[in-house]
C-alpha cells in the first residue's frame, strides 16, 4: 500500500494497519496535488491508486489523512 501511494504522490506516506488483520487501514498521505481540493476530493485521489484492493475487499476499511506539504509542517505530530 505504501508503495503505491508514494508512486502515486510523491510525498511522505504512513500506513497503519488499525486492527491487525490486514484490512483496516489508517493512511497519512502528503502530496502538493491536494492544494485547493476539498476533502471529499482528496479522498478519491487516495482512493485511486487502492481501488482494486478497496473492490476485492483486500482493504475493508480506509481512513485517510490527506495534507498538502503546508498543513503537514504546521502539525504538531509529537
Amino acid at each position: 500500500m505504501r508503495e503505491r501511494l508514494e508512486q502515486a504522490f510523491g510525498g511522505p506516506v504512513e500506513v497503519r494497519d488499525l486492527t491487525g488483520t490486514d484490512n483496516h487501514f489508517e493512511v497519512r498521505v502528503v502530496s502538493a496535488e491536494f492544494e485547493g481540493k476539498t476533502p471529499v476530493e482528496r479522498h478519491k485521489l487516495v482512493y485511486a491508486p487502492l481501488r482494486d484492493w478497496i473492490d476485492d475487499d483486500t482493504v475493508h476499511a480506509l481512513s485517510v489523512r490527506a495534507y498538502t506539504p503546508a498543513q503537514h509542517q504546521s502539525l504538531d505530530l509529537r
